[in-house]
């Protein structure tokens, strides 16, 4: 394989033997480096295939705009967040993070704040990726000698929740992240109790929540439907199944459509369990 587009010294672009364009990445993967040369493997750090023109239109145009100490420092939170996380994340994530950190170290040199109404639903549902966060603030902080606000720890998050679901976009991850809030709040109030954010049922219905929100919004709800075990739920946890009927309100009321007997089941047994866990 062979350089075909030199886009800074940590980013070179070939073609595989598809035809189709591949972005390398790699510290130093460029240096000293033409285009025709041979890509060393062991520099290769990193390596996606563009899938469209577009794509591989934003890729070169972002990468040719932003530092290259920025786009690096990015590359290695990536891959600690896929160490960590022991997932691979979209490769989109190189285009928004990039394009999101560089103008938060624009806005923090020129003072500029932006708040982060969902700071703590993020730090509270999303503790792994919080952490991530956390860690690449301070790293971009001693890079860049900046000051970034607590805020961007939760904006870094939302861009490794999202990279870590296929198709996913920073608005539906904001809205899943919304509705886990609103819903648990619909239960605390609905018992008039505070849960045990630590107790393991209540893990199991946050974590039920961030798939259920997630499959709700991308219209992913099918399930087959079993009238007895609905009506069986329905007798025997009467309370729990009217907290769901209300939950139910309140998403077809902000989001305009239902959950479906399979997940109002679903619930029902998740808050049953919550409800009932001593505290």
């Amino acid at each position: 394989m062979v350089i075909g587009k030199i886009l800074n010294n940590n980013v070179v672009v070939s073609t595989n033997d598809a035809g189709e364009e591949v972005i390398y990445m790699g510290r130093g993967i460029a240096f000293k480096k033409k285009i025709g040369d041979v890509i060393d493997d062991a520099f290769v750090e990193k390596e996606f295939v563009l899938k469209d023109s577009f794509t591989a239109n934003q890729f070169q145009q972002l990468f040719a705009d932003i530092p290259a100490e920025e786009v690096e420092a990015v590359r290695q939170v990536v891959d600690e967040a896929e160490q960590v996380l022991g997932v691979e994340l979209s490769p989109n994530i190189y285009l928004t993070l990039t394009d999101h950190i560089h103008y938060a170290l624009m806005r923090a040199r020129e003072g500029i704040e932006i708040p982060n109404p969902l700071l703590f639903e993020t730090r509270k549902f999303y503790p792994k990726e919080y952490a991530i966060a956390a860690k690449a603030v301070e790293r971009f902080e001693k890079n860049f000698g900046v000051s970034l606000p607590e805020a961007e720890k939760g904006f870094i998050a939302f861009h490794i929740v999202n990279s870590e679901q296929a198709n996913g976009t920073m608005e539906t991850t904001m809205q899943a992240v919304e509705i886990v809030r609103d819903v648990l709040a619909i239960i605390s109030r609905f018992y008039g109790k505070v849960f045990n954010p630590d107790s393991l049922n209540y893990q199991r219905i946050t974590t039920h929540l961030h798939y259920f929100a997630q499959r709700y919004l991308s219209d992913d709800l099918s399930g087959e439907k079993d009238e007895f075990l609905f009506e069986l739920i329905q007798a025997k946890y009467p309370k729990a199944f009217q907290t769901v009927q209300r939950i139910n309100e309140y998403l077809i009321k902000t989001y305009g459509k239902p959950i479906g007997e399979s997940e109002m089941i679903y619930l029902t047994i998740h808050i049953e369990r919550v409800v009932n866990e001593p505290n």
